[in-house]
């Protein structure tokens, strides 16, 4: 009689302490308003940490984390345009979708290397694939 008591006390114990809670979401401030989301990953995907710096070459460099805030796997498509200093889009072959699978809470660190140095600022969108 004992026993299933001490069992039930020791799952009750590790219920209340966190040890079997589910992952958390992960909370972030606003978003970069260089990026843009398809209205069905607003509650499931998050981009954080957002940096685009200068090359020694001159190129511009993004770096950024894409997170699934949910519990399933999601399939999303990913793209970053380039934009020169007028904010003219750059027409290159490296500005296309790039597919990723995203599973339950997992962050997936991207780079981009923009295509010239003639870029100045970038524009990041991601949207749910379409398979």
């Amino acid at each position: 009689m004992k026993k299933p008591i001490i069992a039930a006390i020791a799952v009750a114990a590790c219920a209340f302490s966190g040890c079997i809670a589910p992952p958390q979401k992960v909370s972030v401030p606003p978003m970069d308003t260089r990026i843009t989301l398809a209205p069905d990953l607003y509650s499931h995907v998050v981009v954080t940490d957002v940096r685009c710096t200068k090359s020694t070459v001159g190129h511009l460099t993004l770096q950024a984390n894409l997170v699934n805030n949910c519990d399933v796997p999601l399939a999303v498509d990913w793209k970053v345009q380039w934009l020169d200093a007028d904010g003219v889009e750059i027409d290159s072959v490296v500005s296309t979708w790039n597919a990723r699978m995203l599973q339950p809470y997992e962050i997936c660190g991207l780079k981009a290397v923009a295509p010239t140095t003639a870029a100045a600022d970038m524009r990041f969108y991601a949207r749910r694939s379409v398979r």
